[in-house]
């Protein structure tokens, strides 16, 4: 009796395989909890989101009050009218402040993603047991997305280091199609905010906007705010935030597929 359960135990966990997604995990983790961190994320996101529905329900609550006045009740229309304006004014800000927070959690979640991503091919790619310490400050830089040779010198430059080493590796057909577009806008807009706050100066709006139609990134991943009929502060939208999430699910996915041609 025991003997065939420990079978059918055995049988079971011959059909058991982990998923593309899991096996990256494991392999990129050093001391690092991707996964526990995505959660994280997530869950920030999900409670941003939440304080706009409730701002909105606010929004559309006082709209009621104010309909619900006897039109000769100037004085509380006025009132009320001013607290409207003044929620308006506060949601601008608030809006804009949950796009840098989520902005600011995905662009480095991403980044330290494909240097965590590189760092284990490295180890695949090349190992060694000799300490060299001029050979392996090579290979430091070497492996990091996050530096370029530029004129002959080491430059900052993750997307193109990106490109680079996912071709190096053969890591490149298993990365999503247009993962560049999106790290390129994501990385724009996280510069923007972080180095000019929420109201950027207007040569930057400008230039932001310009870049938007020349790099034809699609109008449904941002959106702006006007003051006097320009463009005013923009708001990484709803629909780019999932984009992204999705795009995290699809490099882990390709970099189980990768690994399992490795392997194979």
């Amino acid at each position: 009796m025991t003997i065939e359960w420990e079978a059918d135990e055995l049988r079971g966990f011959e059909k058991f395989r982990l998923s593309r997604k899991d096996h990256a995990l494991f392999f990129i983790e050093n001391e690092r909890d991707f996964e526990a961190q995505l959660y994280a994320i997530k869950a920030a996101l999900s409670r941003n989101k939440e304080a706009e529905k409730k701002a909105v329900e606010n929004i559309e609550h006082m709209r009621s009050q104010i309909d619900l006045l006897d039109p000769e009740d100037h004085r509380n229309a006025d009132h009320l009218n001013d607290h409207l304006t003044d929620m308006f004014h506060e949601s601008v800000y608030s809006d804009a402040a949950h796009s840098m927070s989520a902005v600011g959690m995905l662009a480095p979640f991403i980044e330290s993603l494909f240097v965590a991503i590189f760092e284990a091919i490295r180890k695949v790619e090349e190992p060694t047991d000799e300490v060299d310490p001029r050979q392996n400050a090579f290979r430091d830089l070497y492996w990091n997305p996050q530096l370029v040779i530029k004129k002959g010198e080491f430059g900052n430059d993750l997307i193109r280091g990106i490109q680079e080493l996912a071709r190096f590796s053969g890591l490149e057909p298993f990365l999503p199609d247009g993962y560049e577009k999106t790290l390129t806008a994501l990385f724009a807009y996280r510069n923007n905010m972080f180095h000019n706050g929420f109201e950027w100066p207007a040569d930057k709006v400008e230039k932001f906007q310009n870049r938007v139609k020349n790099k034809h990134w699609p109008e449904t991943w941002c959106y702006h705010s006007s003051k006097n009929d320009v463009p005013w502060i923009y708001y990484m939208s709803e629909d780019f935030i999932q984009h992204c999430l999705k795009l995290i699910d699809e490099v882990l996915d390709g970099v189980g597929e990768y690994l399992e041609k490795r392997e194979a």
